[in-house]
């Protein structure tokens, strides 16, 4: 079948024709005409890009609640993306953007910058809020007129200063579906008639010199809609979430890029995938040994794979959901720590986690390159990282000074608009040769 080692694609540093900047080379692609076929916005290409783009719903939580036990069991099993904001100026910031977002506020938070940042964000992307707070209280404080103001909203829930999983859960999920934009009809009938498709980002790899090789290309799942085009993950995930068929899609992407595998190793192109596990598949106890059925059907082995998961609770180190992580990477799956921050809560069982690389975010990035403390944080976590056998990769790469800092901190893989974005099968096939000529002779 073609399944040979061969060599895998050589690049060298600085990406000569694959600026964003100049858009030589592989850029010669992607006019905007093929920017908007691709579903990859025509904006913030040398400018601040919003990740959310690539993302499902966003839940957006006060500094102050980050340990509660509730608020991390609802936002693994609903899949959320979750943020921490601790100043008005971080929740304005959280709130800009076109996705759809859950905030949940204590009382501390109900002030007038925080109802402010709410107004400002109405009409720009749908929200919803949860107070987490008693409401006859504030009723009875100086915050009253502020109460008036939040309740002036549609999609509004209160679940008092004590709330429980099963009161955030039910809460969460009456914001959720008033936001849902399609029907479960709709959606199943995407799946079956072959309207979900898969586009590429490639992530690169240092080799022992100066060199980088690409070994591995993320799935990320896209909407080819018969009348709407091509449209990305954040406009249906939420809903996929919503009704239940969040296992069927994920499926669906191990499935096809097992395909796609052997149709690139068919040409002479090696490349592994990576895909990302929407945390509520964590759940399953058969995920494992389901997935590791997949992929012998299609004739290859499991380490072929990179499952890359978010996961805020890393603490219990006998949790369902790190349990089945543990599986898969016993399978011979390997795992990703996906949207890695350096947190304190992270750094606290680092060693004890069941993970093959972890993946940097790029506010990380920017922040280390700012600040000298950050960096040297940012240089020991690579360290420890490596000493415990973990590979580094930084994530939204998309300048020549990034790519240059990855060197300070000894990173060993990037993926970002610096090398590509999120293509076609066929382009990455003609882009990606095995000839090992530089990148701008093979574009």
């Amino acid at each position: 079948m073609g399944h040979g080692n061969k060599k895998p694609t050589t690049w060298g540093p600085p990406f000569r024709g694959f600026f964003p900047g100049n858009l030589g080379g592989f850029g010669e692609f992607l006019s905007m005409r093929h920017r908007t076929h691709l579903g990859i916005p025509s904006h913030g290409i040398n400018g601040p890009v919003d990740y959310s783009f690539f993302a499902a719903m966003l839940l957006i939580a006060s500094e102050s609640i980050r340990r509660n036990r509730s608020l991390n069991d609802v936002v693994r099993e609903m899949s959320f993306t979750l943020s921490f904001f601790a100043s008005p100026a971080t929740f304005a910031e959280l709130m800009l953007g076109q996705s759809r977002r859950i905030v949940v506020m204590t009382e501390n938070d109900v002030t007038p910058e925080a109802v402010r940042t709410l107004k400002g964000a109405q009409g720009r992307a749908p929200f919803g809020v949860i107070v987490a707070a008693d409401r006859a209280r504030l009723r009875n404080s100086k915050q009253a007129e502020l109460v008036d103001k939040l309740a002036s909203y549609d999609n509004i829930e209160w679940v008092g200063s004590d709330f429980d999983f099963d009161k955030l859960s039910a809460s969460a999920r009456r914001c959720r579906r008033r936001m849902l934009r399609l029907s479960r009809q709709e959606l199943e009938h995407a799946i079956e008639n072959g309207e979900i498709v898969l586009r590429y980002q490639p992530k690169v790899e240092r080799n022992a010199g100066n060199e980088w090789l690409t070994r591995e290309a993320e799935a990320l799942i896209r909407w080819h809609h018969p009348k709407h085009g091509l449209i990305g993950p954040l406009e249906f995930l939420p809903e996929a979430e919503a009704f239940g068929l969040m296992g069927a899609l994920s499926e669906f992407v191990l499935r096809e890029s097992a395909r796609q595998q052997i149709a690139w190793r068919n040409k002479g192109i090696v490349l592994n995938s990576c895909i990302n596990l929407a945390s509520s598949q964590l759940n399953n106890p058969d995920l494992a040994s389901t997935y590791r059925d997949i992929v012998r059907e299609a004739g290859l082995e499991c380490a072929n794979f990179t499952f890359e998961v978010i996961e805020q609770d890393l603490a219990d180190p006998s949790a369902p959901h790190l349990a089945a992580i543990k599986s898969l990477r016993n399978h011979g799956f390997r795992i990703c720590l996906d949207d890695f921050r350096v947190a304190a809560s992270s750094l606290g069982t680092f060693e004890h986690l069941p993970f093959d690389e972890i993946k940097i975010h790029a506010s990380a990035l920017r922040r280390a390159q700012d600040d000298a403390v950050s960096m040297a944080v940012l240089a020991a976590v690579t360290g420890l990282a490596h000493n415990l056998g973990m590979s580094v990769c930084a994530e939204g790469v998309e300048d020549q000074a990034t790519f240059e800092f990855l060197k300070t901190i000894e990173c060993d893989k990037m993926q970002g608009f610096l090398i590509s974005e999120a293509v076609l099968p066929n382009i990455i096939r003609r882009v990606y040769s095995t000839s090992g000529k530089a990148s701008d002779e093979v574009a």
